[in-house]
Order: C-alpha cells, then sequence, then structure tokens
C-alpha cells in the first residue's frame, strides 16, 4: 500500500510517501510561505521525482490539527482535491501525535508543545516508550503555566520531554518551572509527512471519504470570536 502524507499545520511544510510502513521519499522545509503558493507543485515535483504517479496513491494522510487555522484549511483542501477525483480515502492524523513520533521509544514522556498564540500553548502527554504514541494527556490548548502544572501534578517534572516550536516562546517559563525536564533539539521539531503516513498505516480503520475530513482546531477562530461563530477561522 502506498500512502502520500503532508503537512501544512505551522510554517514548515512536509511531503512523504510510504509505501508498506517504508519512506519511499520525503521532503520537508522549515520555511514554506504560504502553503498554497508551493503545496500543489511540489507534491506533483515529489511524485515525479521518484516515479510514481498520483493514481498509483493508495491512501492519502495529513495532519488535521491542532495547527494553523489557515495552514490546516490549505492543507486539508489540497488533500480532498487530491482523493476525491481518484475515489479515495483520507486518514486525518493529529500534529501532536505526529510531532511526539519524532522521539519513538523515549524512556520519559513526551510533551509535543506548539504555540497557539493568545498566551496559550496547543500541548498534549505521549508515551512513546514502545514506539507509537499513546495518549497520557489528550491534546489541549491551554496556558504554559497550566501545562506545567499538569506535568508537575503528574509527577513528570523530571521525567518529561518538550518538544516543539512552542517552547521557545516561553523559554524562561519552561526553564524555569521544569529544570529537569530535557528538551529536544531543535532539529526535531519540525513535524514530518513521513510520521503522519507512519500513524495513518495504523488508523486505515477510521479512513473516511474525502468529504468526511475536517480540521481539529481546539479553540473558536479569530473570526469565530468576532462574530459569534460565522467565521471559518484563519
Amino acid at each position: 500500500m502506498k500512502i502520500l502524507s503532508i503537512d501544512t499545520s505551522s510554517t514548515s511544510g512536509s511531503i512523504a510517501l510510504l509505501e508498506d510502513r517504508s519512506v519511499l521519499s520525503e521532503w520537508t522545509v522549515k520555511e514554506t510561505g504560504t502553503h498554497s503558493n508551493w503545496l500543489h507543485s511540489a507534491i506533483k515535483a515529489h511524485l515525479d521525482s521518484v516515479g510514481c504517479p498520483i493514481s498509483s496513491v493508495d491512501l492519502f494522510a495529513i495532519d488535521i490539527g491542532p495547527g494553523s487555522f489557515t495552514g490546516l484549511r490549505i492543507g486539508i483542501s489540497t488533500i480532498k482535491g487530491l482523493a476525491w477525483p481518484l475515489g479515495k480515502k483520507v486518514v486525518g492524523v493529529s500534529t501532536l501525535a505526529s510531532l511526539a513520533m519524532n522521539v519513538p521509544y523515549s524512556c520519559k514522556a513526551v510533551c509535543p508543545v506548539l504555540d497557539a498564540r493568545k498566551g496559550e500553548v496547543y500541548t498534549a502527554l505521549y508515551d512513546t516508550a514502545k514506539g507509537a504514541p499513546r495518549v497520557i494527556m489528550p491534546e489541549s490548548a491551554m496556558k504554559p503555566e497550566a501545562l506545567v502544572q499538569e506535568i508537575t501534578g503528574r509527577g513528570l517534572a523530571d521525567d518529561v520531554l518538550l518538544i516543539g516550536g512552542g517552547i521557545s516562546a516561553y523559554p524562561e517559563l519552561f526553564a524555569e518551572s521544569l529544570p529537569g525536564a530535557v528538551i529536544a533539539q531543535k532539529h526535531l521539531w519540525q513535524i514530518r509527512a513521513s510520521n503522519v503516513g507512519l500513524l495513518a498505516f495504523d488508523m486505515q480503520d477510521k479512513a473516511v471519504s474525502p468529504e468526511e475530513l475536517l480540521p481539529v482546531y481546539l479553540r473558536k477562530s479569530e473570526a469565530e470570536i468576532r462574530f459569534g461563530g460565522r467565521g471559518q477561522g484563519g
């Protein structure tokens, strides 16, 4: 089975092609600019580089959030547009679980942290001791201080690994409140489409038709707050 997976949940972007749990190829770019300006052409170039026509893809996968409202919408719309005419299904994968997959077999609890702005972070806690992430604390949008309390309250203050760009938004807080925590090296902070695809292999029973694929925002967008739920996020 071939899976084409993408991530557009942040300022970085990633595309991967997998076959039977093996990564055939992967492109990851730290700063892509507006995803709509690069994604379609990059997917075509990526598939061309490995000689795989889009018709040979059996399943499509994408991070569905949490993350950038605009980035998620662009990625989901793109994957729907690819899967729909082919009659193929899609799998939506947690952005935070994909990020946690950057440190499989960790002896510490893995805590992905993404900057949600407005003084909050998107976060969760996972056990990756056996490779794939197992949820310890479900994904949430919360104040970074509340996250510190959650980690401390679970007895993980000295047994947690923090990973993700949200750490840079509150470096002093995490350093002072969790001095025993391990912070993953920055090259591990980018979300990789290969992890999205690997998680999708284990979620094939959750594959849906393109029209059923929805983003996971965790909180209302600025437009929804301003216009009483009539906005679409941004």
